[in-house]
Order: structure tokens, then sequence, then C-alpha cells
């Protein structure tokens, strides 16, 4: 039985018209893709990828009470042979112009939060230092202005960068309060160092094996010491304070 050529034309155009709705699809599909670019290449971002936020770095800062910076005598720019390496504010004196100094139970100024006052020359105890604030333990605890009072660095570790000239260098500090302030540099068996005192107790030396050259004395009589080194190495001046601390200066030289 011959297929009627009425169904066979209809067959045929259906045929067409399937493979062209076939050749559209695909036309349409390479214009919507980028060049080069496939969904199963394509980089996609992972949250491993994304950089965390630790909630640590989202908090307030933490207060610190070290510093590195060098403090000198106040007034007095620090010597540009001197690199401070620590710096700790343990104590310092109440020095408000319009006293007496409020003492708060947060570092800022808003809102009631005084808690007490203290005289000027108060000693206190610093327990924190955040921001321009000092927060203290005694006499009172809480919060007080840092530049509402006098402090220097109580804990100090300094390295001296001496002139290959063989200039002198001069040294100037001071404690408020208790501490221990070290000052040390290089020099080589055979050189000369020199100490020449100011102001202050003469400061102790300590030879790189850590012999004392030379203790502390308690009088300052003493006006220089000057002696040709032994051993190759760092050196070092010390000075401590155990009470409501004092002014200091020296010079030293090497050569």
């Amino acid at each position: 039985m011959k297929p009627n050529a009425s169904v066979l034309a209809v067959a045929g155009a259906l045929s067409l018209a399937a493979l062209a709705g076939l050749t559209v699809a695909c036309s349409q599909s390479s214009m919507t893709e980028p060049s080069g670019t496939s969904p199963s290449t394509a980089p996609i971002a992972s949250p491993a990828s994304q950089p965390a936020s630790s909630p640590s770095s989202a908090a307030s800062p933490t207060p610190t009470t070290q510093q590195q910076t060098t403090e000198t005598a106040p007034g007095k720019p620090s010597s540009e042979n001197q690199t401070a390496k620590t710096c700790l504010v343990t104590m310092a004196l109440v020095n408000d112009p319009n006293p007496p100094l409020n003492v708060r139970s947060a570092p800022t100024t808003e809102g009631e939060n005084v808690v007490g006052q203290l005289k000027n020359n108060t000693l206190v105890t610093v327990a924190a230092d955040q921001d321009g604030w000092l927060r203290i333990k005694s006499p009172l605890k809480g919060w007080i202005s840092k530049s509402q009072t006098t402090h220097s660095c109580n804990q100090k570790a300094e390295r001296l960068s001496l002139s290959a000239d063989a200039s002198t260098q001069q040294i100037a500090d001071r404690f408020v309060g208790t501490g221990t302030h070290r000052y040390v540099f290089p020099a080589s068996k055979g050189q000369t160092l020199t100490i020449t005192h100011d102001r202050g107790p003469f400061p102790m030396i300590i030879a790189p094996d850590g012999t004392i050259l030379l203790g502390h004395e308690k009088d300052d009589k003493r006006s220089s010491w000057s002696e040709p080194l032994e051993q190759t190495g760092d050196y070092t001046l010390q000075l401590e304070s155990n009470f409501r601390g004092y002014r200091y200066a020296f010079s030293v030289q090497v050569k």
C-alpha cells in the first residue's frame, strides 16, 4: 500500500520545522555564553576563599601598656641616634591644669561616668595605656586622661647607635615612680668607653658577659668613668628607681 501523497508532504514539513528550531536554539546558546567560557570552567567564589572576619578585629582596641616610642626629658626631642625598643608606663603623677582630675569608669568624657577625683601630684599606678587614656588601679580604679599627668617610661630598653667619629652622645630622661632603664650599645675590645655624669645617679656599667664594671652608686659625687674595654659585644648602661623617681643625664663616648 503506497503512502498518501498528502501525508508525506505533512511529514516532510514537520521535519524541516524541527530542524529549523534546533538551529535557532544552537545559535541563541552560542550568543549568551561569553567567548571561551563555559558553565563548567567559570570561576566560582567559594566561601572558604573569602577573608573571614575575626571577632577580635572588629572589637575595640585592646588596652596596652607598651609603647614603641622614646620619651626623653619633657620638652626635648629624642636623639636621632637613639632607637627605643620597649617603653612601659606603669606609674604617673596627676598634673591637671584645672584640678582635681576626674577619674572615669570608661575612657570617654561622654555621659555621667565620673567615679572620683584626684589631687595634683598624686602618684597613680597604671594598668593599661589606651588612646590617650590611662587605666589606673590605685589609689582609685578607673580611667584618667594621660595628657593631664606627668609620665615617662618606667621600664625601658633602648639601643644606642654611637657615631663612628667618636662624638659624645647625650642621654637625658626621668623616672616617675619605680622602674629600670637600660641603654645598650656595641663596642669592641681595645676601645675606650667614657661616661660623664651630669645629673642624677651614675649609671651601672655592664659588660657583654654580664660582668659589672661599675655598680650602682647612691651619691652623685663621681664625675666620670673611663676605661679601655676588654670584650667585644653589647654593653649596657642601667639605672633604677625605687621610689617617686628622679631626673638623670649623662654622656657616653666610645673611641
